[in-house]
């Protein structure tokens, strides 16, 4: 009990913004959601909080294989997890793993409701500055030349879907870690806040569609070009890219009625949270920095490549996500250092309590 008591403190601040989002969300969504939409959202907390886990149990059970090379793989693994999830690792992760499913939720309503809130109308502006910041042309035609082939294009494709993979497999090993504490809660709480400014607030005052589906709202469209290239790679390499295109532009259209994930091209979410883990791998190890950081590249040649977003997308992005981490810092730095001179201008305290 005291080990959670303790875990609850640690993430009072998570727990505080995590809240106000989701009661934001509430009376966003109209109040108390109906039977049928609390079974969905119950639905979706218990896939959120498995997927994470079961992520990291695959990259794990491939590192043993590879690595470990046990006789017995299921006996190892079996003893070498219940080592490490121990009642009170669990404990301690258990506030953030709640939360977690809550605030993706929030940010799904959010998100949904960006047109209801602003009409989709920076798409062209958005397009001429991305144009005239890369020289009269736009980004996808400078990248063509060195992106533009099938085999490219599905690596980018699939770096781009497995963004989800590596972002829930780190997201859940560091809610589970307890050797680097300071690190954990500046990316939770780096990554909460960067959603909640970027992926919501942002992303509702610069209301977009993003490059592929310009045309459709659109007479004129400079990214028709790149959308035939699309499909026309997508006979030598499957483009999942389209289709999921494809299913936000139909539930848009629907309104609700075969749901709403939302649509949002500025700023890049992909981007942001690829730019954090970046940010992450380097705290961690010289490797896991190279390998995030030529992933976020990856991810921003990708969001730009496939059509999901306008160059300045991305920018905004990692800029905006290396803001908040910066600052974040500083709020915990602030915070662990006012023990410590609490502590060292105690005796100094007490001795002149006691003279005079």
């Amino acid at each position: 009990m005291n080990t959670l008591r303790a875990s609850l403190r640690t993430h009072r601040a998570l727990l505080l913004i995590v809240l106000l989002y989701a009661a934001a969300a509430a009376l966003l969504a109209g109040g108390l959601p109906s039977a049928s939409d609390t079974l969905n959202v119950l639905a979706g907390f218990l896939v959120a909080i498995l997927t994470g886990p079961v992520f990291i149990l695959c990259g794990y059970t491939i590192h043993v294989m590879v690595v470990k090379r046990p006789h017995r793989l299921c006996h190892y693994l079996y003893h070498d997890l219940r080592r490490y999830l121990s009642n009170e690792r669990l404990l301690h992760a258990l506030p953030a793993m709640l939360l977690i499913p809550i605030f993706a939720s929030s940010f799904t309503v959010f998100k949904a409701a960006i047109p209801r809130l602003h009409p989709y109308t920076w798409d062209a502006s958005l397009s001429a500055w991305d144009m005239a910041l890369h020289g009269g042309k736009a980004p996808w035609e400078r990248l063509q030349p060195l992106l533009g082939h099938p085999l490219i294009t599905g690596l980018l494709n699939f770096s781009y879907h497995f963004w989800f993979f590596l972002f829930y497999a780190i997201l859940y090993w560091l809610i589970l870690d307890t050797r680097r504490p300071l690190l954990r809660m500046q990316f939770l709480l780096s990554f909460a806040l960067t959603w909640i400014a970027l992926g919501s607030i942002l992303a509702v005052l610069f209301a977009s569609v993003g490059p592929c589906y310009y045309g459709h709202l659109h007479a004129s469209d400079p990214y028709a070009p790149l959308m035939a290239y699309l499909h026309d790679a997508n006979q030598h390499v499957p483009v999942w890219a389209l289709q999921v295109q494809d299913m936000l532009w139909q539930g848009y259209q629907s309104k609700g009625t075969n749901g709403e994930l939302g649509i949002s091209a500025m700023p890049s979410m992909h981007v942001a949270t690829a730019v954090l883990m970046a940010i992450m791998g380097w705290k961690v190890s010289r490797a896991a920095g190279l390998a995030l950081s030529a992933f976020a590249v990856l991810i921003l040649l990708g969001s730009i490549h496939l059509g999901w977003h306008y160059a300045l997308d991305g920018y905004v992005g990692a800029a905006g996500a290396a803001l908040v981490w910066h600052l974040v810092g500083r709020m915990l730095g602030s915070q662990a250092a006012a023990p410590a001179m609490n502590l060292a201008t105690a005796p100094c305290l007490s001795k002149g309590g006691l003279t005079s």
